[in-house]
């Protein structure tokens, strides 16, 4: 049977990135995103494997509906990423406008347990799958300006725990870090004026020295993490950068 992987976020940047990956790799994807445009797009690479609907992560209904289309149509997923985000209002902690701050932790938050809910069972009726949610280094570091971004991944992280804990030996569930990645967020960042965001200028150097990694590379970094033993995974957080730094380690050992 083929392999199924059902993610939010499918339509660009760093979930996008995932979903192509996974075609190549001979996975059926099903794509959660609010970009009908861009979903076609996903379905052109191969339509007896893709799986589309537009939802938005925060609609619950909408995603059980989309994920359900790619259940019936490929069975179970093997595999399921949380990958939507947003990086939301970038201020002072007590300048985030309420609302904007609500839609953060929403898509962040309510959308990976959205997902959860509409997948997480179909994988622990089959005996196996795993849960990868997309954090940010921004759960654990301050970056003045993210409070909003990194008290959704944190409380995203928080979430993952949970559900490794709760779910099972049936899942596998952890969150992934892609570090800096050169992304439309990325862009949007740059944008912000140093009195919001005082780490601006580091961001736009780094950019103009292509620090960032290309979405592509993150996703090669999750193929890695996924090869790694499932004590390794489960209920912890695993970095992309880490992944990379031991492979391109590994390389030259093998060239040495």
């Amino acid at each position: 049977m083929t392999p199924l992987l059902i993610l939010s976020g499918a339509s660009r940047g760093i979930g996008r990135a995932i979903a192509e990956r996974a075609l190549e790799r001979g996975f059926a994807v099903g794509g959660l995103a609010r970009s009908a445009d861009e979903l076609a797009t996903l379905v052109a690479l191969n339509p007896e494997r893709v799986e589309v609907a537009v939802a938005d992560v925060r609609d619950q209904a909408a995603v059980a509906t989309g994920a359900a289309a790619a259940i019936a149509r490929f069975g179970a997923p093997s595999l399921v990423v949380a990958a939507a985000g947003t990086l939301g209002p970038i201020d002072r902690p007590w300048l985030l406008p309420a609302g904007e701050l609500d839609d953060t932790l929403a898509v962040t938050v309510t959308g990976a347990a959205n997902l959860a809910a509409a997948t997480v069972p179909a994988m622990l009726a089959a005996g196996r799958g795993t849960f990868v949610a997309v954090s940010a280094s921004s759960a654990t570091r301050v970056f003045p300006g993210w409070a909003a971004y990194g008290a959704a991944k944190a409380g995203l992280d928080a979430y993952v725990r949970y559900l490794a804990e709760e779910a099972g030996d049936a899942l596998t569930a952890f969150s992934f870090v892609p570090g800096l990645t050169d992304t439309a967020m990325q862009a949007g960042l740059r944008e912000v004026d140093v009195e919001r965001f005082p780490q601006v200028e580091q961001f736009r150097r780094w950019h103009e020295r292509g620090v960032g990694k290309a979405p592509a590379v993150v996703a090669g970094a999750l193929e890695l993490a996924l090869a790694l033993p499932r004590e390794d995974l489960h209920g912890n957080v695993v970095e992309a950068d880490a992944l990379l730094k031991a492979q391109a380690q590994a390389a030259r050992r093998a060239e040495a």
